[in-house]
């Protein structure tokens, strides 16, 4: 074989080669999920943790009660998931993301080492969320995590509490202001509301926009024990859109359920 053919073999070799790998790589953008999901988690000095779990609350395949799953960011469906963020010897984050089948959510959450705490876990304190969280939508970036703080009451059987206003009641750093009423009810608003004690807070069950109750309903329904996260807001601008579905300013929460 001349020279000149042994080049121009070579040169079709490559172009073939080049070819492929261009070929591989559009079938990996076609059948790769779409993610509406960026998430980072860093301990609370800014280090990255690559190895953070992260699960979402949910029902398994015939279960009856929801559950945590295991989760990666790209499984993760449009609606307001709950998730929660953990790694070994670091306090785990629980809150709800809104995601949206349009846009993408970057998330930057932050955990605390255990010994960053002077306290045990309280079952009855309501967290401030310590995450960054842009709901990106061109040039526009709108924040989706606001002014929250959760409440994970885990196991209540040492609380002393049963029904959904005795906790709310005896949580601390909920910024909501709970008053003994007849038979055992309570008006709740919020603590920084002028509207007085029938400024009631709306409360979205498990992160569906459809089911928004007065608390004084949800109050009937549920037990403490049904609870496995609250989550609390103040109104106005502290309040996400995705989450701004009731009027008033006296509040709003998410309550999550085991069995909803």
């Amino acid at each position: 074989m001349s020279t000149a053919r042994r080049r121009l073999r070579r040169c079709v070799d490559v172009s073939f080669a080049a070819l492929a790998v261009l070929t591989a790589r559009l079938n990996a953008q076609v059948e790769s999920p779409l993610t509406l999901l960026q998430v980072e988690v860093r301990d609370s000095i800014g280090l990255p943790l690559p190895d953070a779990r992260i699960e979402t609350f949910t029902f398994l395949e015939g279960g009856i009660v929801m559950e945590w799953v295991p989760v990666e960011p790209h499984q993760l469906p449009p609606g307001i998931a709950l998730l929660r963020f953990s790694h070994p010897g670091y306090r785990s984050a629980v809150f709800s993301v809104p995601l949206r089948d349009d846009g993408k959510v970057s998330l930057r959450v932050s955990l605390d080492r255990m010994r960053d705490s002077t306290k045990a876990a309280d079952p009855l304190e309501a967290r401030s969320v310590r995450a960054i969280g842009l709901a990106l939508d061109g040039r526009a970036k709108t924040d989706v995590i606001g002014g929250r703080r959760v409440l994970t009451p885990g196991n209540l059987e040492q609380a002393g509490v049963s029904r959904l206003g005795d906790l709310l009641r005896r949580a601390r750093n909920t910024d909501m202001s709970v008053i003994p009423a007849r038979n055992g009810t309570y008006q709740v608003y919020n603590g920084r509301s002028r509207a007085g004690y029938s400024c009631e807070p709306a409360v979205m069950i498990n992160g569906d926009r459809r089911r928004v109750l007065p608390f004084s309903t949800v109050d009937g329904l549920y037990l403490a024990a049904d609870v496995e996260a609250l989550e609390i807001f103040t109104r106005g601008p502290t309040l996400p859109l995705p989450y701004a579905v009731a009027p008033g300013g006296c509040g709003f929460m998410v309550l999550w359920l085991k069995n909803p």
